[in-house]
């Protein structure tokens, strides 16, 4: 399998006795050399968290902390922190560098993405971004909140912040083109846009996205299948002609980069 292809991936996904589960609570799929996805187990947590953690050779930054135990799960803490901790030492060491600094954010503030900052609070060099407007707006200089966009370079690796907010008052979405990946937390999944105007705005945040990757397909890597709104076909159809999506294409079994 190669290290990018997430459709031959088999996600944990919780069990119907997860007592009798050998799943970890939290599993690690290196999408490439400086790219790494982790997923919460559902035994662990009914919402099955996916937490993203992106390397460059200044910093190395983590979106998202996950939520908190089920009651009834057989998991009390998730091991994020040793998790994390253990694959930045071996990044380390296959780059043959001594250290890097680690920026905690976020896709959004809702608890299920914020619940496990604390394990990193007294991390050396470590950075939390408070899940809060105004902390969100001056770590990444996004001064035309809720409009335009800024840069966030990780050394080497060039990232483009933009707020989406909607589903969260800080809510962002995330665009590598490295990788072209976009991350856009829960806005897939969850939408709760409310006024279809909201909904083009949000279309046209990610068309832009989308046309700086170059045309990209939809549950390959660009998370355009499964946006529930008042108007899914106002929402959709500006991003359908910008990834070159069928008008009468589905949404594929087996989404490749998953929502959060």
């Amino acid at each position: 399998m190669k290290e990018d292809d997430l459709g031959a991936v088999k996600w944990i996904h919780g069990a119907p006795d997860c007592t009798r589960s050998d799943d970890p609570p939290l599993a690690v799929h290196r999408f490439d050399r400086d790219t790494f996805i982790l997923r919460v187990s559902k035994c662990f947590s009914f919402e099955g968290n996916f937490l993203y953690l992106l390397c460059g050779r200044q910093r190395a930054i983590l979106f998202d902390t996950g939520g908190p135990a089920d009651p009834g799960s057989p998991f009390a803490v998730l091991p994020l922190r040793a998790t994390v901790d253990a694959i930045l030492a071996g990044w380390l060491e296959q780059r043959g560098q001594a250290e890097i600094e680690l920026v905690v954010a976020h896709t959004h503030g809702h608890g299920d993405h914020v619940f496990w900052d604390g394990q990193f609070a007294d991390r050396p060099r470590t950075r939390i971004v408070a899940p809060a407007l105004d902390a969100v707006q001056q770590f990444f200089g996004l001064q035309e909140w809720p409009e335009g966009e800024a840069e966030f370079d990780l050394g080497g690796r060039i990232l483009t912040i933009f707020p989406i907010p909607g589903h969260e008052p800080s809510h962002l979405a995330i665009y590598d083109p490295g990788t072209r990946i976009l991350l856009t937390g829960d806005l897939r999944a969850r939408p709760q846009m409310g006024e279809v105007g909201a909904d083009l705005r949000r279309a046209g945040k990610l068309e832009k996205s989308a046309a700086k990757a170059g045309g990209v397909s939809p549950g390959s890597r660009y998370p355009g299948c499964g946006v529930r709104s008042r108007d899914r076909e106002t929402f959709l159809g500006p991003c359908r002609q910008r990834v070159r999506w069928p008008a009468n294409a589905s949404c594929p079994a087996s989404p490749g980069i998953p929502s959060s």
